[in-house]
């Protein structure tokens, strides 16, 4: 892979023996091909609000919504990482952390909290536990956004261009993140607002 310039906290993309199509050699042609996959994905699960039964909010189902995002690219989509990253739980508690995820959220969907802390809280989980060897942040912030349409909520309109390059944008977004981590989604959620239009 040329052009390959590392930016700020992301995941280091160290192998390309699972990418399905050989004449993507640049960044820029991988960008734009992931990007091509996930605009189906958006097609699907945007265009309108999907059943339960198609966005099942189940184990099965989380996995294969990254499948869906990146299948068409990555052999290992979709498929739970089997070594540790420099970000992440271990390996061997991803599949329980994420049942954690599941469970904390069926509580929060009884709950009166409101929906963008419910998305914001979403995210952040999904993006710390990082259960795929790539990919996952475009993945939380989707699940984020299958969450508030379900939930007949705007869905956050991401800059996802500025966010996968180095910008002020993606300073601000991996700070809140990082602030998260901590226990702190004051930031995070602000982001989520300014982001998201305001419901009808």
């Amino acid at each position: 892979m040329t052009d390959w310039k590392p930016i700020s906290g992301e995941t280091p993309l160290d192998d390309i023996s699972g990418l399905k199509i050989r004449s993507v050699k640049t960044r820029t042609a991988l960008n734009a091909v992931e990007a091509e996959n996930i605009r189906l994905v958006v097609i699907k699960y945007m265009s309108a609000k999907p059943t339960r039964r198609q966005a099942a909010f189940d184990l099965h189902w989380l996995k294969s919504l990254h499948g869906e995002m990146f299948g068409r690219v990555w052999v290992w989509a979709g498929e739970r990482r089997l070594r540790d990253l420099n970000l992440g739980v271990p390996p061997n508690q991803i599949e329980s952390q994420l049942y954690g995820l599941l469970g904390d959220l069926e509580f929060w969907e009884k709950s009166e909290r409101p929906m963008i802390e419910q998305a914001a809280m979403l995210h952040h989980r999904a993006v710390a536990i990082h259960p795929f060897l790539n990919g996952n942040g475009r993945w939380s912030r989707m699940l984020a956004n299958i969450w508030l349409i379900l939930h007949d909520h705007p869905p956050t309109d991401w800059p996802e261009d500025t966010l996968g390059n180095e910008s002020t944008i993606r300073q601000e977004y991996l700070a809140a993140i990082r602030s998260a981590d901590g226990g702190d989604y004051g930031s995070l959620i602000e982001l989520h607002r300014r982001f998201t239009p305001s419901p009808k």
